[in-house]
């Protein structure tokens, strides 16, 4: 069941960069719970699923998932990947800025026995991200 789970993990990420949100939703259960630990956030349900990947859609609408790699470990599946796109939409307080942004992340996913996910866990480095795209100064230039 383990390299099932990491086909439907690339699956539902390959839907998520085609903006397919119907069906990255249908491969998590329908009481599918995500923490966002960058932004400090829990969903719960493939609704709020849903509408957490709006979210990235809104903020960047040519985001794609890239570079990812998968380990499958038992119920769980831990994935790595970049998010890249450009910023042409408001996050939260911050507007537009036009630029291009490429996002560490790593996602671990707990599987059921009928191979749904029920629980995800996504870490990526909102600060770098707001520093990338001009929000906020990087660390060496706020030191000179």
């Amino acid at each position: 069941m383990a390299t099932e789970n990491v086909t439907t993990l690339r699956r539902c990420h390959d839907a998520f960069s085609r903006k397919d949100i119907e069906g990255a939703s249908k491969l998590v259960s329908a009481e599918v719970t995500l923490t966002d630990h960058g932004r400090g956030i829990t969903v719960t349900g493939a609704e709020q699923f849903g509408d957490w990947m709006k979210a990235f859609y809104a903020m960047a609408s040519d985001i794609e998932l890239v570079d990812a790699s998968y380990i499958a470990a038992g119920e769980y599946v831990i994935a790595q990947f970049r998010a890249v796109g450009t910023q042409d939409g408001s996050l939260g307080q911050f507007a537009a800025s036009g630029r291009r942004f490429s996002l560490d992340v790593c996602e671990i996913w707990k599987f059921d026995p009928t191979g749904r996910a029920v629980e995800g866990h996504n870490y990526s480095d909102g600060l770098g991200l707001l520093t990338q795209l001009g929000h906020l100064a990087s660390a060496a230039a706020a030191t000179t």
